[in-house]
């Protein structure tokens, strides 16, 4: 079980990927802005951060720049997930940070593949690994 930080402020998009996450058998942590987010990964370290782009306090763009200057987020995986799913958009995603792009709306089988894909080694530590 991996500890998934969900960042997102759309209530029916938080609620899909939190039920995607808990049917993975995984962890999910919620927050609805960039600032909270980023005082809950510092607390928490999750293996892995599905993070919509377009949050309030401090955007998705913002929060991965940040996660990555810090020492305990220069290895943590993030998803970026956002409507916008243009070029520039996704290239923007991953300069800033992000490991991969989902675009939304997404089905079920799209996020747990992602999740899956940047799991893998994350998902078998356990929490008193850490």
């Amino acid at each position: 079980m991996a500890r998934i930080l969900i960042v997102e402020d759309d209530a029916a998009s938080m609620d899909l990927a939190l039920r995607i996450v808990r049917l993975a058998r995984h962890e999910p942590i919620t927050t609805m802005d960039g600032e909270t987010a980023f005082a809950v990964a510092q607390a928490t370290r999750p293996e892995l951060i599905l993070l919509d782009l377009h949050i309030p306090r401090l955007d998705g763009f913002a929060f991965a720049r940040a996660v990555r200057r810090e020492a305990w987020g220069k290895d943590m995986r993030m998803i970026a997930i956002s409507a916008s799913a243009t070029p520039p958009d996704r290239e923007r995603a991953l300069a800033a940070g992000c490991d991969g792009f989902l675009a939304k709306p997404y089905y079920p089988e799209q996020l747990r593949a992602a999740i899956d894909q940047y799991l893998p080694a994350h998902a078998k530590r356990t929490h008193k690994d850490r």
